[in-house]
């Protein structure tokens, strides 16, 4: 229930991304997110205990209205594993998605260069691994330019205990993603944690 909800308010943000005009237009502005100022900059309280982290960084066009990036980072094995952006996003559409895509977590302010930190290192790790960041960071990378992730003095560590830790969300390809971490790194140097009977799975 708690997806679908978040999905609505998804589709509904996005609703206007989908007209031909309307999206070239919010295109144009989120790859010249680089020259709007930050408007907020938030991460998921927990996200150093739980090894996963939401984010959401938004930027403010010279209307008043809101550019944002929203990203899911796994830091113990697949990197970026969501993400999506947009443009002209009023304050009131953006408090509200704020709300529904974030209601069951705690958001609190981060440096942005923190965040540029965690979502690319994370990204680099997963690389390493056998896995891309989702195919919507072609796009939602734009939000991140320019930002002094250079300057971060944050020390990350990535994967769990000095390997990779795949924990199976409910709607990743639970085998694609095993048979693709034997391939690059071998069997016995990652665990996982599948929270549903494997069945078949060898």
């Amino acid at each position: 229930m708690k997806k679908r909800r978040k999905d609505r308010e998804r589709r509904k943000t996005q609703a206007r991304f989908s007209d031909s005009g309307e999206y070239s237009n919010s295109v144009r502005l989120i790859k010249n997110a680089k020259n709007y100022p930050l408007h907020e900059c938030l991460i998921e309280k927990e996200w150093q205990d739980r090894g996963l982290a939401h984010i959401l960084l938004s930027r403010r066009q010279p209307n008043n209205k809101l550019i944002l990036g929203v990203y899911l980072v796994d830091l113990y094995c697949l990197g970026l594993k969501n993400t999506f952006c947009n443009a002209n996003i009023s304050l009131e559409e953006y408090q509200g998605l704020k709300l529904a895509t974030f209601k069951e977590t705690v958001l609190v302010p981060c440096p942005p260069e923190n965040i540029c930190k965690i979502i690319f290192g994370a990204i680099e790790y997963a690389k390493k691994l056998g896995f891309k960041p989702h195919k919507d960071f072609d796009l939602s990378q734009f939000v991140l330019k320019e930002l002094p992730i250079n300057e971060s003095n944050l020390t990350l560590e990535f994967g769990s205990d000095g390997k990779p830790l795949y924990i199976a969300g409910p709607d990743d390809d639970f085998n694609t993603i095993i048979k693709t971490l034997k391939k690059n790194i071998g069997e016995d140097n990652f665990d996982f944690i599948a929270p549903i009977p494997l069945g078949g799975h060898r």
